[in-house]
């Protein structure tokens, strides 16, 4: 710049306005102008050619440019764009930074969108979970949309210290799940090479009064769920299958601070019998009576009746007079019923029998008699059915 030609020089930095040459500040905005040499005299009008002449005023006027702000608008529109630009990466920055905080949010968001393995990758440890022995930790679990954790709001993160030789933090986060408000605290800590991962964030399942049926939860299938499962956070719906002894029940728990951790326990209150179930074990109970008086010993392994007698060569002969009642008590439990549901009878049972034996003399004698007889027992399933057992 600094020429002295009466013609646009170049384009003011402030505005964008063009600008004369010669001029020590911008004639749009006011903005100085940097010359690289002082300003030169205005140079002579030549005299008149022959020729067609115009003019307009003085023959010394100035040459301006058209009073044209478009420049300077394109310029204020390029600086807007690269100020919107710079602040939405610094928007993605801030919004995609790792922080303990965002690991819980990222957590929550992928079990809000039922997606069980992006979740497990923000877990210590996750990437080795077999889906096989954890059915509650697949996608499958978080197939209904209504058992997903929802609303998640997770809090500021506290640093605890270390775990496992690395920085942890604690972050509190509140959710929905069934038709309630949950607030659970998550340990958080950070591997070396920088990522945030969560150490076990999960719910302890545990189930009561399942009688050997097999439980399907959140439509997961666990079979008979001999031990505990864990399951992610969200709400549970347990169903209790129903087979030939006890009829189908169904639970639901969500999450719960217990002193072992969050647990959601299941509890299918008094078991209920299967339509038939009471009369296939009376039945059976009454085949087992006549196989025992079948027996001509005198005392016989899951017989509810027998003799002492002080000899040898003992034989019986049983004959029973009065079948007692039979009472099954589900609700009931004992050392002997296991999986399965307590049978006891009415106290009428009776049963006559004779005997004959050696005695300590060498002497055979035969005696005859009646007793009253009780049991006790219980019922269960087998892969045949339903199985009673009589102590």
């Amino acid at each position: 710049m600094g020429s002295a030609d009466a013609t646009v020089a170049g384009l003011c930095f402030g505005c964008g306005g063009g600008l004369p040459g010669g001029h020590a500040v911008c004639p749009w905005c006011g903005a100085p102008v940097v010359l690289d040499r002082p300003p030169a005299p205005p140079a002579a009008v030549p005299p008149p050619t022959s020729g067609p002449s115009l003019t307009f005023g003085s023959a010394a006027s100035e040459v301006r440019p058209p009073r044209s702000r478009r420049p300077g608008l394109i310029t204020v529109a390029v600086l807007a764009v690269l100020v919107l630009v710079a602040g939405a990466v610094g928007g993605v920055r801030l919004l995609t930074e790792r922080s303990p905080e965002s690991a819980v949010a990222d957590y929550f968001g992928a079990l809000g969108d039922g997606d069980a393995v992006a979740a497990l990758q923000l877990v210590d440890g996750g990437g080795s979970v077999d889906p096989a022995g954890f059915p509650l930790l697949t996608d499958a679990a978080l197939r209904d949309r209504g058992h997903r954790p929802s609303d998640a709001s997770v809090g500021e993160a506290t640093e605890v210290g270390t775990l496992d030789a690395r920085p942890a933090w604690q972050v509190g986060v509140t959710f929905r799940a069934g038709g309630q408000e949950i607030r659970q605290t998550l340990v958080v800590s950070r591997t070396d090479e920088g990522d945030y991962l969560l150490n076990s964030p999960f719910v302890t399942v545990a189930v009561s009064d399942l009688r050997g049926r097999a439980i399907t939860v959140n439509g997961a299938d666990l079979g008979s769920l001999e031990h505990s499962m864990v399951a992610f956070p969200g709400s549970y719906e347990a169903v209790a299958v129903g087979n030939a002894l006890l009829g189908e029940a169904r639970a639901s728990a969500v999450p719960q601070a217990s002193g072992q951790g969050w647990l959601a326990v299941f509890n299918f209150g008094t078991p209920q019998l299967a339509p038939g179930a009471e009369d296939q074990i009376r039945t059976q109970v009454r085949t087992r009576l006549d196989q025992c008086a079948t027996s001509t010993q005198a005392q016989t392994t899951g017989c509810p009746f027998g003799l002492t007698v002080w000899g040898t060569g003992v034989t019986v002969k049983w004959t029973i007079s009065a079948y007692p009642g039979v009472r099954v008590l589900p609700g009931a439990n004992g050392w002997y019923t296991g999986n399965g549901v307590q049978i006891t009878d009415d106290g009428a049972g009776k049963v006559d029998w004779s005997a004959e034996y050696t005695d300590f003399t060498g002497a055979v004698k035969k005696e005859s008699g009646d007793a009253s007889f009780r049991f006790v027992g219980s019922a269960s399933v087998s892969g045949s059915g339903i199985e009673i057992s009589l102590v």
